[in-house]
């Protein structure tokens, strides 16, 4: 009895110290990656889809602040394809579009690339961006776009 109530007397103590993970982290990874993979079906099928980086990011070394997802991909589109660059990045605007996300283009586009930023927020209201950069001109073939979860609890 003497150990049950001691025990009983230290989780009494404790109260509400217990830690709970409220990072949502795990969860963003899965969709920041299932959403890279769909946006690299929407290029040609002939491109070639480069390996892609996936990482948590930080909000720059700062102790308890918030992390995120980020998958960021390359496609290279085939070799002699008049404007292909230009041709993947408006077919992957325009399925991002059909599939619900708000995309304008960003100013740092130029004449010799557009950059498009995409915005959408899930099912309970968090805030997921994904930019689209892709190369112009006619030999272009270069097109690379970055996923962007929200933010979340670090783990």
């Amino acid at each position: 009895a003497g150990f049950a109530a001691l025990l009983a007397a230290s989780l009494i103590a404790l109260g509400g110290c217990a830690v709970t993970n409220t990072s949502k982290i795990d969860d963003y990874q899965v969709e920041a990656e299932s959403l890279a993979t769909s946006i690299a079906a929407k290029a040609p099928a002939d491109a070639e889809v480069l390996p892609w980086d996936s990482a948590v990011a930080t909000g720059g070394g700062v102790p308890d602040s918030d992390v995120w997802w980020q998958v960021t991909q390359a496609i290279n589109t085939a070799e002699g394809t008049p404007n292909g660059a230009e041709a993947a990045g408006l077919a992957i605007t325009e399925g991002l579009e059909a599939d619900g996300w708000d995309g304008k283009k960003l100013g740092r586009s130029d004449e010799t690339r557009a950059v498009f930023g995409f915005n959408r927020a899930d099912s309970e209201g968090d805030k997921w961006y994904i930019e689209l950069r892709y190369r112009l001109g006619e030999t272009a073939r270069g097109v690379d776009f970055l996923v962007v979860s929200p933010p979340t609890d670090a783990p």
